[in-house]
């Protein structure tokens, strides 16, 4: 096998689109390479059209070894397009020029459907479930001992064998990340409205909530990565590549309390010109550790309440009331910190009652933020179906989804009788928005 590997992140949005996100887990995946190696670099996601770049790198550099990186299965946002294409057409480009080259997969979107994309792109030799951090370097040895890897998939007398799970990894012994394969400052100049790099403090989370598989992803159980090194990485980053801007990349950045306040103590003993944005959860967001944040440079609070009616709180297992997110959204307006909103709309079960208790808390909620102007969006989406979520399952067993459903290509749950509520809602907001832009320049 050449000594030479290319590492390949897959589109993860629509090609063209002006925000980048930078590849975290792919450049941590570079730094534990060893040393014998030649490596090369692509993220097709800073080309309008990257596959000709592909191509030559894939003729030119003759790589042994090729790594794709899955991450997103598709745009969400209620778009009905897939990014399965992008797998399938990397797999045939690069059987098609290298034959005898050894194509690993992985990424979040790869660990969803390891087994069903492993046939539907049968060019791919070995998969990475979960975590690849400590598999990773030994799927580049000559002759790997694959039976012995854990959390890996391959091909072995024509079907596909399954390595269970291992031990999920330590976060203060994460590797560095790769800043020479995988430059921040191509990400971060492009950005407009969103922090281009991410940070990870924790992995893992423990809330269930029904729609969501980042218990499957991190595991059901919050792993702390220790302050320090947290803030140590930002600085190296800052110092290294000039990055100002970062985004928390952990399920809920302010849980459990103590770890999320100790972070915020260190950020500002550092003294560091940094701004940073992250998803918190409503119910432990308190007047003390939003202005703690804030003096650590906390620029944007993202709130994920998901259902804007107690039935659907209940339905999606946030553990959250409504009262929850009317006083996290009064807290942030106290401040004048710049807040996002995201909901689910037209859940299982809502009818008229709930579409008029949904509005209700709405136009609270613009009200809470007019004075301050301090609303940056409210997004609003469908849900989307994943199998082995707990909503999935209570739909399937309440005769609402067909248990052959085919979750690989985007399938949200939005009955057509109520498909209008979230453009209604989306047009509330909208008008809230012009109206107070127009009353603040009056």
């Amino acid at each position: 096998m050449h000594k030479r590997i290319l590492l390949v992140q897959l589109p993860t949005s629509h090609l063209g689109a002006g925000e980048k996100v930078y590849p975290l887990g792919l450049a941590r995946l570079a730094s534990t390479i060893p040393p014998a190696f030649e490596r090369r670099a692509l993220d097709m996601n800073l080309h309008p059209d990257p596959w000709p770049g592909l191509h030559r790198l894939l003729a030119e550099f003759q790589p042994g070894v090729v790594a794709l990186s899955f991450r997103n299965l598709d745009p969400l946002a209620g778009h009905q397009a897939s990014y399965l294409s992008v797998l399938k057409t990397a797999g045939l480009l690069v059987r098609g020029l290298l034959p005898e080259a050894r194509i690993l997969a992985g990424g979040p979107a790869f660990s969803l459907f390891g087994e069903r994309l492993m046939a539907e792109v049968p060019q791919i030799d070995i998969g990475v479930v979960g975590e690849g951090e400590q598999v990773f370097p030994r799927l580049l040895e000559d002759h790997p001992p694959l039976a012995k890897l854990p959390g890996i998939l391959y091909r072995e007398g024509g079907r596909v064998a399954i390595n269970p799970p291992g031990e999920r990894c330590s976060l203060d012994l994460l590797p560095e990340l790769d800043l020479a394969s995988f430059p921040p400052a191509a990400y971060s100049a492009g950005n407009k409205y969103v922090a281009a790099m991410g940070i990870e403090g924790k992995r893992g989370c423990d809330l269930c909530c029904g729609y969501c598989l980042y218990p499957f992803l991190g595991g059901g159980r919050i792993r702390l990565r220790h302050p320090v090194a947290i803030v140590d990485e930002m600085e190296r980053l800052h110092r290294e590549c000039g990055i100002t801007l970062f985004h928390f990349t952990d399920p809920v950045v302010n849980r459990p309390a103590d770890h999320f306040d100790e972070l915020c103590r260190e950020l500002i003993r550092r003294r560091l010109p940094l701004s940073w944005t992250g998803f918190f959860r409503e119910d432990e967001v308190t007047a003390d550790n939003l202005a703690l944040a804030v003096r650590a440079g906390l620029s944007c609070v993202y709130f994920s309440g998901d259902a804007l009616t107690e039935r659907g709180l209940r339905l999606l297992g946030k553990k959250l009331t409504p009262e929850d997110i009317v006083r996290a959204s009064r807290l942030t307006t106290e401040l004048g910190l710049l807040t996002m909103c995201h909901f689910l709309v037209n859940l299982p079960g809502e009818g008229e009652a709930e579409i008029a208790e949904a509005g209700a808390l709405l136009d609270q909620l613009l009200a809470i933020h007019a004075p301050k102007g301090n609303l940056g969006a409210v997004i609003f989406n469908h849900v989307r179906l994943y199998p082995g979520a707990p909503l999935t399952r209570k739909l399937i067993e309440g005769g609402l989804l067909a248990a052959d459903t085919d979750l690989l290509y985007p399938v949200y749950y939005n009955p057509l009788r109520y498909n209008h509520v979230l453009h209604q809602l989306e047009a509330r907001c909208h008008a809230a928005g012009v109206f107070s832009r127009l009353e603040a320049i009056s």
